[in-house]
């Protein structure tokens, strides 16, 4: 018999598909780790002014949860001041606090249990819809910088670090939900991330205008994990897409976050005082 290669690779797909629909999980992790160390202006080396304070408004549209189930919608404010240090290195500090909702789906809970009488799924009657999350904290970072000419400035290496301390009911929501029914709830309000990035900044003819992309990866310091089953653990990461324009003192940002059980688009401006 003659097996037709596009139908047998159809065929895979579809069983894979089949089989990632039956291990739905239950994932209720903090946005934190993959929110909170927003994007940071900092002057190119060519600017005369070489510290600078910045405030910044952002706001990020989201989904958590196993295949992205559950929304979030959180708005940041923040503040930092960025620095260079001598020819090649530069550097910033900041505040921040956010605000939000966390909208748990009402396909959120899934078990793989069934009632051995009428042979239904035995669903867990959780908690749902909207929750307040809020977080406050601090981030730092360093990058090292050279020139590429005159018209572009590349940060070869940055390191970048954030703490946030988290509050509100979503956070009360993750305290109560035991191990036994679902897979991981992350238990912690305080969030710690270390990461790397490298960026690149364009400055056209027009020295009011500066273009950039920023390429940066991370996680969280702590690893989370269900106690009843450890087969279900993971450390959450974070890879960030930033693309950024400034004219004169003020900069709109636009971000694409993805991580484990996460993924999010962050629109924010940045204005320099």
């Amino acid at each position: 018999m003659k097996i037709n290669h596009t139908n047998a690779l159809t065929m895979l797909v579809l069983a894979v598909l089949s089989m990632s629909s039956c291990t739905t999980r239950d994932i209720f992790r903090s946005p934190y780790t993959n929110q909170q160390n927003s994007y940071h202006v900092i002057p190119v080396l060519s600017d005369e002014k070489k510290t600078a304070n910045y405030l910044t408004a952002s706001a990020t549209l989201g989904g958590a949860n196993d295949f992205l189930t559950d929304d979030l919608y959180i708005f940041q404010g923040k503040w930092h001041v960025s620095h260079q240090f001598g020819s090649n290195l530069q550097g910033y500090f900041g505040l921040h606090g956010s605000a939000g909702i966390y909208d748990i789906s009402s396909s959120a809970y899934h078990t793989l249990e069934y009632d051995p009488v009428t042979g239904e799924p035995i669903e867990f009657d959780g908690p749902k819809g909207n929750k307040f999350t809020g977080s406050f904290g601090s981030t730092a970072g360093l990058a090292l910088v050279v020139p590429l000419g005159t018209r572009v400035e590349w940060r070869v290496i940055g390191v970048e670090s954030s703490f946030g301390r988290e509050f509100g009911d979503y956070y009360k929501v993750r305290l109560a939900l035991p191990d036994s029914v679902i897979d991981i709830s992350d238990r912690r309000n305080t969030h710690l991330t270390l990461g790397g990035f490298t960026e690149w900044v364009f400055k056209p003819r027009n020295p009011d205008i500066r273009i950039g992309y920023q390429l940066g990866i991370g996680s969280s310091l702590h690893r989370l994990r269900n106690e009843v089953d450890n087969f279900y653990n993971f450390t959450p990461f974070y890879i960030n897409n930033t693309f950024h324009f400034t004219v004169r003192r003020t900069t709109g940002i636009v971000r694409f976050s993805a991580g484990n059980y996460y993924g999010a688009a962050q629109m924010g401006i940045s204005y320099r005082l």
